[in-house]
């Protein structure tokens, strides 16, 4: 316990080892044009409640929207979900905004992002989830990272943001801010990168060679994240606190603890 003690505090402290380190994963400030097409994949389970706010915020991204491909993607035993997006969908009236429904096994959130990757065409392929606010030049500061670096990922800071509500959410908090700002530059360093479930992108062609993402795997977007560094691609880290996507921690200990136990 003590070594693992010891190497969680060096996670948490790598970033500022090395000052100039967390200047180099800044988010760049000068854009340049608008060149790289998106696909972004939304996939939702029993998100009604939110998921017309999150398509909308998704569709006002400042990027071209002939660049842009959203896909929203629903279980077809999730009506509720369903209803929200192809309402939001009609009112928005964009052929470039499009519903995906499956019902076929397994019916997971991988599958569904796997039927989606098959009728991609963007050059980059992202997620965000239901609950996700990205920041408004997120594809801008990507299309930027992507040409000056020419790389073949990049990851994008997530950071929760009600710290104040339940005992536990300060922890989470910090928690997420201590992974993306510095734990991570750790293992991409070191060529082990168990990227994060939304806020990466991709480049399509990558994602196909490697066959999308494993419908067996619980964390496929860590799966990718250590199939991707096996097939050398070229990956960026990026964290920037003006520019993350920002979420939401669980809003009750029970559904704490159902995020905390499902690995087992």
């Amino acid at each position: 316990m003590t070594a693992q003690a010891i190497f969680n505090i060096r996670l948490r402290l790598f970033i500022w080892e090395v000052p100039e380190h967390a200047w180099l994963n800044h988010a760049p400030t000068i854009y340049l044009d608008p060149c790289l097409s998106f696909t972004l994949l939304l996939p939702a389970k029993n998100e009604e409640a939110v998921y017309r706010e999150t398509i909308q915020k998704v569709y006002n991204l400042n990027y071209p929207k002939e660049l842009l491909q959203i896909m929203a993607i629903c279980r077809e035993d999730d009506p509720g979900t369903i209803a929200e997006a192809q309402s939001k969908i009609d009112e928005l009236g964009d052929p470039n905004v499009q519903l995906v429904i499956y019902s076929d096994y397994p019916v997971n959130k991988p599958h569904g992002m796997n039927l989606a990757l098959q009728v991609a065409r963007g050059d980059i392929v992202t997620i965000f989830d239901a609950e996700d606010e990205p920041h408004p030049d997120i594809l801008n500061i990507i299309n930027t990272t992507m040409l000056n670096n020419d790389v073949d990922v990049v990851q994008s800071g997530v950071q929760l943001m009600n710290h104040n509500t339940k005992w536990f959410c300060f922890l989470n908090v910090l928690e997420y801010f201590f992974w993306f700002k510095s734990s991570m530059h750790f293992f991409a360093q070191v060529g082990m990168t168990p990227l994060g479930g939304n806020t990466v992108f991709v480049r399509r062609e990558l994602m196909e060679q490697l066959g999308g993402w494993d419908e067996t795997c619980l964390t496929e977007d860590a799966d990718l994240g250590i199939r991707l560094n096996i097939s050398h691609a070229r990956m960026r880290i990026i964290y920037d606190d003006e520019f993350v996507t920002r979420e939401e921690t669980p809003h009750t200990v029970a559904q704490f603890i159902k995020q905390r136990t499902r690995w087992n």
